[in-house]
């Protein structure tokens, strides 16, 4: 006899979608508080920045200067985004989002990078183009230099505290995963550290094209090396909102989960001895720390209902254990008509 249980859904610890998540033996709460206080150092540094670069640039006419001003206040705003994003992911599970409200991150960091974009790299092309059109040469003053490079200065200062919270960050969270930071920063789904962390990168670059320009354009005496330095930081701007752009978007899609998280599961799966054929197992990526599962399993023939249930109880249990972001499993099990070999298992898609 074949038996046959299309889905059978283990939920821990709770009767409320989705409030499993926060019981699962390996999930850390302080991992979201970290990103969010992430996110409220950088938008703190960035306001004020952004105000000292704007009084720099309309005391010394100088539209790189204008320029990084309105990358700091669209950096602001951004932190505003990710805030907003951070606090809605955490919002509870219900019956019109029975997985939960993870991919509020996503959308949220998609918007951010939409808005590096359109309010930093397009006004940073715009004065660019409007001083090099306008041309000519400005003879400034030993005040306004002052006060130009050293608001360069200080930006540079808290923008480098700012980014060095953020790789801390990061590297706690490679660390936790075993990856190093390079593949962390390329595939950790948290969106929110990583935006900030792309977001200052391009800051500090911004700053240093910035003090270029300016310092050229007195000493060649021409305002083209102003706007050429205030496109230049236009052209960093938009390589920061691309990668980001493309992260979220496919996070958005319903990217599955990591290759080790995937592997980690597999593995777990198949210690239990009455697992015969892992049939598909498939993963999605429903918010920074959540990812759900769903697979089809091939199981020890004689297995009744009750020892199936008792099975996925387990193999959910151990997995919350071993794989703390699974927070969601679905699966369907078929008694093996006749024996398997065992480890000889068909590819699955991921």
């Amino acid at each position: 006899m074949v038996h046959k249980i299309t889905p059978i859904t283990y939920v821990r610890g709770s009767d409320e979608p989705g409030d499993h998540l926060f019981d699962l033996p390996g999930y850390d709460a302080s991992m979201a508080e970290e990103s969010r206080s992430t996110v409220i150092a950088a938008m703190a540094t960035n306001l004020g920045i952004a105000l000292g670069k704007l009084v720099a640039g309309v005391f010394t006419h100088s539209s790189a200067l204008l320029a990084e001003s309105g990358h700091s206040f669209a950096d602001t705003m951004n932190q505003v985004f990710l805030l907003v994003g951070i606090n809605l992911s955490d919002s509870k599970a219900d019956a019109t989002h029975p997985h939960g409200y993870g991919k509020e991150g996503f959308f949220w960091s998609f918007l951010a990078a939409l808005f590096i974009f359109v309010a930093g790299a397009t006004f940073s092309v715009y004065e660019g183009i409007r001083t090099l059109v306008e041309g000519g040469s400005r003879d400034r003053s030993g005040t306004e230099l002052l006060v130009g490079f050293g608001v360069l200065a200080m930006a540079f200062v808290f923008e480098s505290i700012s980014f060095s919270v953020a790789i801390r960050a990061l590297q706690r969270g490679a660390s936790a995963h075993g990856w190093t930071l390079g593949h962390y920063i390329r595939k950790s789904p948290d969106l929110s550290t990583k935006t900030v962390f792309w977001e200052d990168g391009a800051a500090l670059t911004g700053l240093t094209i910035a003090a270029i320009g300016l310092l050229l354009s007195q000493l060649l005496a021409s305002e083209v090396w102003d706007g050429l330095a205030s496109i230049g930081i236009g052209g960093v701007l938009s390589v920061a909102a691309l990668i980001l752009g493309l992260q979220s978007r496919s996070l958005l899609l319903g990217a599955a989960a990591s290759e080790e998280t995937r592997a980690a599961i597999r593995a777990t799966v198949e210690s239990f001895p009455e697992v015969e054929v892992i049939v598909r197992l498939l993963t999605m990526q429903l918010g920074t720390h959540s990812v759900l599962v769903t697979g089809e399993l091939h199981v020890r023939p004689g297995l009744t209902t009750l020892p199936i249930e008792d099975l996925i109880a387990r193999i959910d249990e151990k997995l919350g254990e071993v794989v703390p972001e699974v927070s969601d499993t679905f699966w369907e099990l078929h008694a093996v008509p006749e024996p398997v070999a065992r480890r000889t298992r068909p590819s699955s898609t991921p």
